[in-house]
């Protein structure tokens, strides 16, 4: 009996030695690892894809639009833009989503109260001009700019 164990014993040894049995528990130890590290890889790539989207986003939100000014002029004693102008304001309002100031200067005029007068139906007019295309515009009167023109300022 003893005998019989030892030669059990011998093969064993002997079989793990010469690579029959070891060769299987390598490739078996291997393909574990494999499939464990392509697991903790996979997720690892989810979660630094998401890091580095959040951080994109993040920098998107952060970066400021630069400021671009417009200025259109008014004819003498008319309330309303010619109609070139019109169009290039419609096209500049509805190509910014973003908030939009104009600043309306001064309208030439006999007197401050006739100027004054002409700059509301001025601002008036283009209220109800603008309105159609973006309502998140902000009409400011701008006393230091040039009599009879306006001043578009996006990405402020």
């Amino acid at each position: 009996m003893k005998s019989t164990s030892l030669n059990c014993i011998f093969a064993l040894t002997l079989f793990t030695c010469t690579g029959c049995v070891s060769t299987s528990i390598s490739d078996s130890v291997a393909l574990i690892e494999k499939e464990s590290y392509a697991a903790n890889n996979h997720s690892n790539k989810k979660n630094v894809n998401k890091a580095l989207l959040s951080s994109i986003q993040a920098l998107r939100v952060s970066q400021k639009v630069a400021k671009q000014h417009h200025t259109f002029t008014y004819s003498l004693h008319n309330e309303e833009l010619n109609s070139s102008d019109k169009i290039k304001l419609a096209t500049l309002l509805m190509q910014n989503s973003k908030h939009i100031i104009i600043n309306i200067a001064p309208a030439k005029g006999n007197n401050k109260l006739h100027q004054l007068a002409l700059s509301i139906d001025r601002a008036q007019a283009l209220r109800l001009y603008i309105n159609h295309f973006n309502k998140k515009v902000t009409i400011k009167f701008a006393p230091k700019l040039t009599n009879d023109t306006i001043n578009l300022v996006t990405g402020a």
